[in-house]
């Protein structure tokens, strides 16, 4: 049998084998090319799949961090706010809402280092936030009060024009009551003297609180650059992860001259009314 199969081997012409063995490396080289094209189709796909991946991680990012960045700005932004008296605490409330969940959010997506910066600003505001909100409720207790002495006034003040009006028409009448005279006068003296007792307590108030509520701007504006100041190690940490912190000394170059200016102008603000 062997013998047979190798005897057909044999008599097989030469140029007959040549195409055998061409056809056989013509189909091993399109072996080694779709396994080639195959291997780069896998490497393309993964790469794909990194890239992808890696660009929704950074948008991630982005959207955690630009929400961290408004929210931090309406934080520093309600220091200066803080000076008009008329603001109320739900408005300050509203704005500070969603402060604490912006900065849970970025731990989640930000290195430890990150977090760390931004655990290091958010203690940094907060400790500068809470003694003013004690010094601001003092300012708020001297408003009060000058509200309620100018109620007291408006009222005896009501009262003083009510009873100017019944002597009218008792002169008009032609009333010569002594007695009913006599008690309106006493009404009109005694809301008189608590139109005036008020208003000197107000006066009083008015001066205590216009001396302290210069005194609180100063600080406000002075916690408000400290902490622009103490900005630039997150903010830069931050650029960093979202690979836009090309050169960080022009940034907080920029953040410093704004500091100055802005405190330049707040100093001239406050210097007027004493000038």
């Amino acid at each position: 049998m062997l013998t047979e199969i190798l005897s057909v081997v044999e008599s097989v012409p030469n140029v007959v084998w040549s195409g055998i063995v061409a056809s056989c490396l013509t189909l091993f080289g399109v072996f080694l090319t779709n396994k080639g094209n195959a291997q780069r189709q896998r490497d393309l796909l993964e790469h794909e799949k990194i890239k992808y991946k890696s660009e929704q991680q950074l948008n991630l990012k982005k959207e955690v961090y630009l929400n961290l960045a408004d929210s931090f700005a309406g934080a520093l932004g309600v220091i200066p706010k803080l000076i008009n008296l008329d603001l109320s605490t739900q408005e300050i409330e509203k704005i500070l809402k969603n402060h604490s969940g912006s900065i849970a959010k970025s731990y989640l997506v930000a290195r430890e280092s990150t977090v760390s910066e931004i655990l290091d600003f958010s203690a940094e505001t907060a400790e500068a936030l809470l003694p003013l909100f004690k010094q601001r409720a003092i300012l708020l207790g001297h408003k009060k009060a000058i509200e309620i002495y100018q109620s007291t006034i408006d009222a005896a003040s009501e009262e003083k024009n009510r009873i100017l009006s019944m002597f009218k028409e008792l002169n008009f009448q032609n009333n010569k009551d002594s007695s009913l005279y006599d008690y309106l006068n006493g009404s009109y003296e005694l809301n008189d003297k608590i139109s005036r007792e008020n208003n000197e307590l107000k006066s009083e108030q008015e001066l205590i609180l216009r001396k302290l509520h210069i005194e609180f701007t100063r600080k406000c504006l002075q916690e408000h650059s400290r902490l622009l100041s103490s900005l630039p190690k997150m903010t830069i940490a931050l650029r960093e992860e979202l690979e836009s912190d090309e050169n960080p000394a022009i940034f907080i170059a920029a953040l410093n001259r704004n500091i100055e200016r802005m405190s330049g102008a707040y100093d001239e603000l406050l210097d007027e009314p004493q000038t």
